[in-house]
């Protein structure tokens, strides 16, 4: 039933003389016997005690792919988070980890911004990687194609509104559209570039428009098409659909062309799409570490790794490297995690229940599902109001190193009672004004360029006449209410 090698959800057993190394009969020694001895399993016997649904007959398509590349935007879309600014060197540093942890394709940044952007994209192109190539997108646009030239980036990404929205408000017809993608991507093709297409707004675009725009795309010889999710509108079942009649209506043009998805998090779908549309077909999912971007943010790398994995499609990433990367872009970005994130947040595996970390001491897996050691994790017990005696004992021996003292029954409870007191009769009060202070010290981090200092860049631009203009301005408005 299983497709993947077990193991990789497996923890290890422990040599328990090693861990324990009792000395004698004491009772935190027999119970500590008792907590990590009642069950011993081997990977077979826990095999055949959890059940995975996910690899049922009929659950997962049939033909899937059983190999992605990740498309990553990090440093592109994942720049986009409202407040963030990110250095040269921060992006060098970013896109030496994202070669590092084993990501194929790398979206740096959009050279016709700025100057600066493009002298930021080509000294991240002319770093030289082992895994990765390095990418920039452009408009369809002969400036925008041109400024990715001068970067000297391995491939660029075309893209262009496709719902009849945006492309109203940009006074394009659907037939210009097609004009315009037709003849840009032969001008970068004809410059020598490797050309990307993404449909900018596909999940709320005409579907026969759509896949015009898809099939002129293909005709003119690009290496992949994007479906972008941009207002992050579709659920699992609209994805399958989206993906399949894009399949369709390219079948027979040329089937080296790759399908690649870009979703956005507004419903918190963004995970979830992303996987889907892989498992149907799509095998460039694009990724943002620790889910970063504008508004509710991208697909979050770490998380389409580890479902794609959990389902044995090769990704290709170094597991073990996923926290430390996390942490890396958590530093230079600026923006913490949720305590609660899957795979990298500070909770994701920790535990404080009684019950649960009972349960956790004899097998792991009765409420872990990952393996803390597979992402570079370390399992964490606290200390607090549900504690229960496992807690407390494991506490003893792997924080306080007691392990060979004789604790009475009696001993142990009153110490439980005790540390579920401490946190019971902490004032709450205290604990909210740091909370508070924490938050305001946040907001002025990520609060982008404040109106005072906006204030002031206007007025040293414009100077005294900002003021006349204010002071006028504010006379007319007290005599017309």
């Amino acid at each position: 039933m299983y497709s993947v090698p077990f193991h990789f959800f497996l923890f290890r057993k422990r040599h328990i003389d090693c861990l324990i190394r009792i000395k004698g009969q004491n009772h935190l020694g027999n119970t500590l016997r008792r907590l990590f001895m009642k069950y011993r399993f081997s990977s077979k016997e826990v095999r055949d005690q959890l059940y995975d649904y996910n690899f049922d007959a009929g659950v997962l398509p049939e033909g899937h792919p059983t190999k992605v590349d990740i498309w990553d935007e990090t440093l592109r879309d994942g720049e986009q988070s409202p407040g963030v600014y990110l250095t040269q060197e921060d992006k060098i540093t970013i896109a030496k980890a994202l070669d590092e942890i084993g990501v194929p394709l790398v979206a740096v940044g959009f050279p016709a911004v700025s100057q600066t952007e493009l002298e930021t994209v080509k000294a991240i192109t002319n770093e030289g990687y082992t895994t990765s190539k390095i990418l920039a997108i452009a408009r369809p646009r002969k400036g925008d194609i041109d400024a990715c030239i001068q970067a000297n980036v391995d491939e660029i990404v075309i893209f262009m509104p496709t719902s009849q929205l945006m492309m109203t408000i940009l006074k394009v017809t659907p037939e210009k559209e097609i004009e315009v993608i037709r003849n840009m991507i032969t001008y970068a093709k004809d410059h020598g570039l490797t050309v990307n297409w993404v449909s900018e707004d596909a999940s709320r675009a005409q579907l026969a428009h759509l896949n015009n725009v898809h099939r002129a795309a293909v005709e003119s010889g690009v290496k992949r098409i994007v479906l972008g999710d941009t207002v992050g509108v579709l659920t699992p079942s609209s994805v399958t659909y989206l993906v399949q009649k894009t399949k369709e209506a390219i079948k027979g043009i040329n089937g080296s062309v790759g399908l690649g998805v870009h979703m956005h998090n507004d419903f918190g779908l963004a995970v979830a799409n992303s996987v889907e549309a892989v498992l149907h077909g799509a095998k460039f999912p694009h990724t943002c570490v620790n889910g970063y971007g504008e508004r509710a943010g991208n697909a979050a790398f770490e998380e389409v790794v580890m479902n794609l994995e959990r389902l044995g499609i090769n990704t290709g990433i170094k597991l073990d490297k996923l926290f430390e990367l996390s942490q890396l872009v958590e530093k230079l970005f600026c923006l913490p995690l949720n305590m609660h994130k899957p795979v990298v947040g500070p909770f994701s595996f920790s535990h404080e229940s009684g019950l649960h970390v009972n349960a956790i001491l004899t097998h792991p897996l009765t409420y872990e599902p990952i393996n803390p050691k597979v992402v570079g994790r370390r399992r964490k017990f606290y200390l607090g109001k549900l504690s229960g005696s496992g807690a407390i004992i494991n506490a003893l021996s792997e924080k306080l190193k007691l392990i060979n003292m004789d604790f009475p029954k009696e001993v142990l409870s009153e110490i439980v009672q005790k540390v579920k007191e401490h946190q019971e009769k902490a004032p709450k009060d205290d604990i909210r004004k740091i909370y508070d202070r924490i938050k305001e010290d946040l907001a002025k981090i990520t609060s982008g360029v404040s109106d005072k200092e906006f204030y002031e860049i206007v007025r040293e631009i414009v100077g005294s006449e900002l003021k006349e203009y204010l002071k006028d301005k504010k006379n007319k408005n007290l005599m017309n209410p």
